[in-house]
């Protein structure tokens, strides 16, 4: 077993904000040391099959784990960079492959599909020259989304088959891909996921603004209804996330959590939730 004073995480941010600050102050407090990076620092290197870390004066060879919390416009760095820890060893709460996964909210509801993790009824097009000839399949209202890459650039309620063809028809640049996915008229349950445990923050829907609320109150899931997100969770390969879900559907997946709106409606330090989420993990060893 790791001895408490020899622990070490390695903290990997876009910018060294509060949030971080708070959360290295709760590892702190669990006797882990926190080695702050930005991620425009680090640097990988690749030789043939080989791939190493370059980052100034760090060794991993110290470090027993990793806190990632950079957005899904670093996939294509963070993969590998997954690898690496993956092969030494380092414990981080989002697995190899997951941010490909995230990063395409296509693939990610294929993926929890697969797994037999209800989402909303689905129609995926890479194209809107086919949405035509489907017209007639679709039930309305519906949500249509439309991507560019990782970034979603269109997110609006249709409400008749005449206001989707003339949202399509607006639609000027290029994209690839647009959902076309049911809706329900139902409050919006956001939930923080750390391991096995889950917090959630209902958020009512406003129908006369056709949005929803931007905070919210307290709620405890039903036991079925946490088995599903903690499955979601599993499902993509991420073990701390913020989780979207509408009558047990699964909405979306995001690999963070912002700490802050939690702590301010439920009024628990998911913080320090999470320093004791990877202590677990060192005990384990």
């Amino acid at each position: 077993m790791i001895k408490v004073n020899l622990m070490k995480a390695l903290f990997i941010h876009e910018k060294n904000d509060s949030e971080i600050e708070k959360l290295k102050t709760a590892f702190n407090k669990k006797s882990i040391s926190v080695e702050l990076v930005e991620i425009g620092k680090i640097g990988l290197l690749t030789e043939g099959k080989e791939t190493s870390l370059i980052l100034d004066s760090l060794s991993l060879e110290n470090i027993d784990s990793c806190f990632l919390s950079v957005g899904v416009e670093f996939t294509q760095f963070v993969e590998p960079l997954l690898d690496e820890f993956s092969q030494k060893g380092i414990y981080c709460q989002v697995k190899p492959d997951s941010y490909s996964m995230l990063s395409s909210k296509a693939f990610q509801l294929t993926t929890l599909t697969s797994h037999g993790i209800k989402t909303p009824n689905t129609t995926i097009f890479g194209s809107s020259y086919f949405i035509n000839a489907s017209l007639k399949e679709f039930r309305f209202p519906l949500i249509l989304q439309v991507f560019d890459g990782y970034k979603k650039i269109q997110d609006v309620l249709v409400e008749s088959e005449k206001s989707l063809l003339s949202i399509v028809k607006s639609i000027k640049s290029d994209f690839d891909v647009l959902l076309l996915q049911e809706f329900f008229n139902k409050d919006l349950d956001v939930s923080a996921v750390i391991g096995e445990n889950v917090f959630t923050v209902r958020r009512p829907w406003i129908k006369e603004k056709l949005e929803y609320a931007k905070k919210g109150s307290s709620r405890t899931l039903s036991e079925k209804e946490q088995k599903n997100v903690i499955n979601a969770c599993n499902a993509i390969g991420i073990e701390i996330a913020t989780v979207k879900s509408i009558d047990g559907n699964i909405v979306s997946l995001k690999p963070s959590i912002d700490f802050s709106f939690f702590q301010e409606i439920i009024g628990k330090n998911l913080y320090e939730t999470t320093a004791e989420f990877y202590l677990s993990k060192f005990k384990k060893e």
